[in-house]
């Protein structure tokens, strides 16, 4: 199959008009835009949570470790922070115990596995941003500030004309 037959929608490090513009040049459909919305003033983010957001450069947004081919890891991008730190610790210390014998190769990955669980709301809803999942993409460092959606969605849609009036001068 042609793209054209398929809707093909794009994600991951979204956040100027002029990828958008790229993309649908290349042939999607359209665009996933993640990062970039979560300080919108509808979002129902934990303020701490969109603090984090705006604090925030691109470097801060690293994709989870993996220490141990046997045990792998779900790749997400998300703010480095204590539980980041934490998460490498555990695994680590789960790796040592399966290596002793005291755990099997299923225990030792459900351990690891279970490390994030319930992460993500933590620090979203209830704004624990130290030990929580804070996924980011590395457009994070583009979010300046809380704005309403369409004030977002309007520089967006500026910057991909302004990418088109550019190219055609």
């Amino acid at each position: 199959p042609h793209v054209a037959d398929i809707p093909v929608f794009c994600a991951g490090g979204i956040g100027r008009g002029e990828a958008i513009t790229g993309l649908l040049e290349q042939g999607a459909s359209g665009v996933q835009i993640g990062t970039r919305l979560v300080c919108a003033e509808e979002c129902i983010a934990h303020p701490d949570f969109k603090k984090a957001f705006i604090r925030a450069s691109a470097r801060d947004a690293i994709t989870t470790v993996q220490l141990d081919d046997r045990f792998p890891v779900i790749p997400v991008r998300a703010l480095a922070n204590k539980g980041t730190d934490e998460f490498r610790d555990k695994q680590r210390a789960v790796i040592e115990k399966f290596r002793a014998g005291e755990l099997d190769q299923g225990e030792a990955q459900l351990e690891i596995e279970h490390f994030w669980a319930g992460a993500l709301r933590r620090a979203v809803i209830d704004g624990d941003v130290e030990s929580g999942s804070v996924m980011a993409g590395q457009s994070v460092g583009m979010v300046k500030k809380e704005q309403p959606v369409t004030e977002i969605l309007e520089e967006l849609v500026e910057q991909a004309v302004q990418s088109l009036v550019k190219r055609d001068d």
